[in-house]
């Protein structure tokens, strides 16, 4: 079912608590360790002679991506329309630039940028609200430019099917790997990579059960990595370049 509320007034005021909360719930803990591996690996890949030259964080939040990547690019900007989330972004990465706006409705003149990175948005997003971020994102993209997202909600993966047959409603997810790649074509953006977070854990109570440092679980991140298990994947990492 497709999200109805406007995302946009979700985390206004979470900025203090937002990482306290990310910290208490296993899984997102789990996401956002392995999320941080691939990053720093996938943009040494992208950039093999050097960091991108300029670097946004969309929706950046209290900076946790921006953390991650900043320091292989030469410059950092990090946008959001919440003030509570950038000023703990702004303690926790002082050496990234950090600005209130909301590029849906607002056009400030940004530049263009080699890397483009939004995680924990799309998934959580309307629709509505996902074009009109991408709009903005493309519009902001060098030529050949690259953006990486995550999506974190996939209604198909293998615990989401599970839920749905004992019941549950998955947390009303909507935004599977064909939504979501056929959303970023119309925007001229082609997925050239996918590294798939989770893949392995078919039920519920798996994604509670690991620390991303559990000797089992990077043995199974190893392994189930591959880009054919994207589409069944809890968490997925999407490379998408400007064509």
């Amino acid at each position: 079912m497709q999200p109805t509320k406007d995302y946009r007034a979700s985390h206004l005021e979470r900025g203090a608590s937002y990482d306290s909360y990310l910290a208490s719930v296993p899984f997102d803990t789990y996401m956002a360790d392995w999320e941080r591996r691939h990053l720093v690996a996938i943009v040494g890949q992208l950039f093999p002679s050097g960091g991108p030259v300029r670097y946004l964080d969309f929706a950046c939040g209290t900076g946790r991506v921006a953390a991650a990547v900043a320091p292989l690019c030469q410059s950092a900007l990090g946008i959001d329309i919440s003030s509570s989330m950038l000023s703990v972004a702004r303690q926790k990465v002082p050496r990234v630039t950090f600005r209130q706006a909301d590029l849906t409705t607002e056009d400030p003149d940004l530049g263009e940028f080699d890397l483009v990175t939004s995680f924990r948005f799309f998934g959580n997003a309307q629709d509505e609200l996902r074009e009109g971020a991408l709009r903005a994102i493309v519009k902001r993209m060098a030529p050949a430019g690259y953006l990486i997202i995550n999506s974190h909600r996939n209604p198909r993966s293998l615990a989401s099917l599970f839920d749905r047959l004992t019941g549950g409603n998955a947390g009303n997810m909507d935004l599977h790997l064909g939504k979501l790649r056929a959303m970023l074509e119309r925007h001229g953006l082609r997925i050239r990579k996918l590294r798939p977070i989770g893949a392995w854990m078919y039920r519920s109570k798996l994604l509670n059960a690991y620390r991303s440092d559990d000797p089992r679980a990077i043995a199974n991140e190893q392994r189930f990595s591959r880009p054919w298990l994207a589409a069944i994947s809890p968490d997925l990492i999407v490379v998408a370049q400007r064509s």
